[in-house]
């Protein structure tokens, strides 16, 4: 996210900041035995309804992940659309020699949020043109009526397999919350970024 807090503009924090996508990560738990170990590859899977936004939140995870030398695939890229077939990814997996696993839930949460009416301080001017004048001008200068706004945030459960031990063994899950989500494409990028980071930081993503 450091990527996508400096494209706000510091002169306008207030303003840009809270049109920014951001991702917070709320929970996180690693296997506390897990040892870390070098990552050759990265198998990502995407479980949400729309095979769309499949396809966007595991290519901006790929992205992040060869940003930071990792290399990755997805399961859109490797397979049909439609419900993953148990076998044939278990197969693929062992063919590929994937290291870890990656399986991702997503669901949209739309938040409504009522802005209360704010008053701003105007100095006065000279002359407003009679008392009316004087409320005319400070009642369009100064007042601004409260409104409705809706918000869409983006709640993911990631969980992260090692696939050196047989059935796979969970290493580290994570929920996020990401907020203000403009399109698909904003969302998968804070998202990825945040938890590509956190990985590394876990010592679950190690070259």
């Amino acid at each position: 996210m450091k990527k996508l807090l400096r494209a706000c503009a510091p002169a306008l924090a207030v303003l840009v900041l809270s049109s920014c996508t951001t991702t917070n990560l709320v929970q996180v738990w690693r296997d506390p035995n897990y040892r870390a170990k070098p990552v050759s590859r990265i198998f990502i899977i995407g479980v949400m309804p729309n095979d769309m936004y499949r396809v966007q939140f595991e290519n901006g995870l790929a992205q992040a992940l060869t940003a930071k030398g990792f290399q990755s695939a997805t399961s859109a890229g490797a397979f049909p659309p439609g419900q993953l077939d148990k076998e044939k990814v278990k197969q693929y997996v062992a063919d590929n020699k994937v290291d870890l696993v990656i399986v991702q839930r997503l669901t949209k949460k739309t938040v409504e949020e009522y802005v209360p009416p704010s008053v701003g301080y105007v100095p006065a001017a000279p002359y407003y043109g009679g008392y009316y004048g004087a409320y005319g001008y400070g009642y369009g200068a100064v007042y601004s009526p409260g409104y409705m706004t809706e918000q869409t945030n983006v709640l993911a459960e990631t969980n992260v397999y090692s696939t050196s031990s047989d059935p796979e063994a969970l290493v580290w899950s994570g929920n996020s919350n990401t907020f203000n989500v403009q399109d698909a494409a904003s969302a998968a990028q804070s998202l990825s970024a945040q938890l590509v980071a956190d990985l590394i930081r876990a010592q679950i993503l190690v070259k």
